[in-house]
Formats: structure tokens, C-alpha cells, sequence
């Protein structure tokens, strides 16, 4: 049998809710030292990239499936939607979408990149939720 492929829409609420569970399971990873540093990198990335997606389905724009973080920046950024400066580097969380998910691929991840990736989480999660809520004032505010 074949993997079902057709990418089914969902609610930016569900999205969003999605990329929230992604930062607690980041941040539950954080607080207990049997959990990967990789495995906490790799969540912060979903989280990000589900809370970009949530925006994306939110402004009714189509987005490829992807992890790849700037990519999703990019298609926000041609559409005029104006992305806060202390995102714009969310892309660098991209890698932890593949190479950290399994033994062999990665080099050491160090306390600084775990507290890096869960802070940009963190800054594109409560981003997100405030454009989803009031996307023009938040536009306003960062023009």
C-alpha cells in the first residue's frame, strides 16, 4: 500500500495548536537530561514550521510540503507579509528537521544551540498566534 500523499487542510487554529505541543515537548526535553538534545532541536524546528504553515493556511496561500524553513519565510515575505526582524534567522532551525532525527547524522549540539532553537520557537510561535488574531495591526506595527 501506498503512502497517502494528498496534503489535507486543516484550521490555522490546528496548525497552531500543533506547533504548540511541538515547543512544550522542546521544553519538557529541555528540563530532563535523558531526552536528545537532537530530539529537543528537532521539535523546536516543527514547531516553527507548523506555526509558519498555520499563517500561510490563515492568509489562504498555498504552501509546498516542506521543512525547509526559509523557504516558507520566503513565500511569506513575496506575499508582503511582514515578518519581525528576530525571525528572520528561523531558517537555521532547518536542519533539525532531517539530520537530527536519526543516530549518524549529526555533529554535537550544544546547550547553546538547544536554549537558540527553543528561543526562536518561541519568538515565531507568539508571532504567529498574534497574526492569526490580528494580522493587520501586527503588519502596522512592523512596517
Amino acid at each position: 500500500m501506498k503512502p497517502h500523499r494528498k496534503r489535507l487542510l486543516a484550521l490555522p487554529e490546528e496548525w497552531l495548536a500543533y506547533a504548540e505541543s511541538d515547543l512544550k515537548l522542546a521544553k519538557l526535553g529541555e528540563e530532563n537530561e535523558d531526552i536528545l538534545e537532537e530530539q529537543i532541536c528537532f521539535h523546536a524546528q516543527q514547531a516553527v514550521e507548523k506555526g509558519l504553515k498555520a499563517v500561510l493556511l490563515f492568509c489562504k496561500m498555498d504552501f509546498p510540503l516542506t521543512h525547509d524553513i526559509e523557504e516558507l519565510l520566503d513565500i511569506l515575505s513575496e506575499a508582503k507579509i511582514l515578518l519581525p526582524q528576530d525571525i528572520i534567522d528561523a531558517g537555521i532551525l532547518t536542519p533539525y528537521a532531517i539530520e537530527t532525527r536519526y543516530p549518524g547524522y549529526w555533529g554535537e549540539i550544544s546547550e547553546q544551540d538547544v536554549d537558540e532553537a527553543i528561543n526562536l520557537a518561541e519568538k515565531v510561535l507568539r508571532w504567529t498566534k498574534e497574526y492569526i488574531a490580528k494580522p493587520k495591526e501586527i503588519e502596522e506595527e512592523f512596517k
